[in-house]
């Protein structure tokens, strides 16, 4: 599920009576310079020790300190059990009976703040949603393409396109890049590059063809451009898609999260 249906869920998202919601913002980001000890397990042991201590001085409901100290528990647990697997932010939105569980590691930053009321307090993540919207960012080589849609910095799917020469189309591959599905054998190498540079026009126009219905299918709402220079402004000069946004990076041997951090989140 995208994270955009997940935020329409949320919105819609009441509870009545002693039941609430704890909404968690957590910055986790590592490589800044006020997290290098860990920091962020501190603040995530004191924003949960707070409510608990606000439950039960101001509220006197044992039925809602109950849930609230089993539901803190796992959290704690929980969260600092996967530390290696964080990434620069969470956010969770929890109830005590756990009929809501929303947890998601983010790749952009955030502001570390706790909530609990009987909605979940969204704004941090609405304005994620508009500042990291569904994207595309294309990554264009000579014999081979490769598409990384991602939301919110997270990758959420990736697409390989190789240039086969014997049927002089685009074959793709959904998920991670096997060199085994590669374009050209190499012992025609010479004569494909020959090729390659007589038909340059019509094959990247074809392969622009079908990256565009993929943006429309998949709705993406922003477009980003990468890849070797040449062909990367030839691709551009087929392709429809306005307001592209165009780097001339070449991040062909750099892994997906990594072209999504530098591009998006970086």
């Amino acid at each position: 599920m995208r994270f955009s249906e997940k935020l329409k869920e949320l919105q819609q998202k009441r509870t009545a009576g002693s039941q609430k919601i704890l909404s968690l913002y957590l910055n986790t980001d590592r490589s800044s310079a006020d997290q290098q000890g860990g920091e962020w397990k501190i603040k995530l042991k004191n924003g949960l020790n707070k409510f608990e201590e606000y439950i039960d001085e101001m509220r006197n409901d044992h039925d809602e300190l109950k849930g609230y100290r089993e539901l803190k528990d796992k959290i704690y647990k929980r969260i600092t059990g996967r530390e290696r697997e964080l990434k620069r932010s969470l956010v969770l939105f929890a109830t005590p009976d756990e009929t809501l569980w929303v947890m998601e590691d983010l790749q952009v930053p955030i502001e570390t703040s706790f909530h609990w009321e009987e909605k979940p307090v969204l704004d941090q993540l609405e304005d994620l949603q508009n500042n990291y919207p569904y994207s595309g960012i294309v990554v264009i080589n000579k014999e081979d393409a490769t598409v990384l849609e991602t939301e919110m910095g997270v990758l959420i799917d990736e697409f390989h396109y190789t240039f086969d020469p014997d049927t002089e189309d685009w074959r793709e591959h959904q998920g991670p890049f096997d060199a085994a599905i590669s374009g050209a054998n190499t012992n025609k190498r010479d004569e494909f590059q020959e090729r390659f540079e007589a038909n340059q026009h019509r094959w990247l126009k074809n392969l622009s063809n079908k990256i565009e219905k993929k943006a429309k299918k998949n709705k993406w709402q922003e477009t980003y451009l990468m890849g070797e220079k040449g062909y990367l402004n030839e691709f551009e000069s087929h392709l429809s898609i306005k307001e592209t946004k165009k780097t001339g990076k070449n991040p062909s041997k750099i892994e997906p999260t990594k072209i999504i951090n530098q591009v998006i989140a970086g």
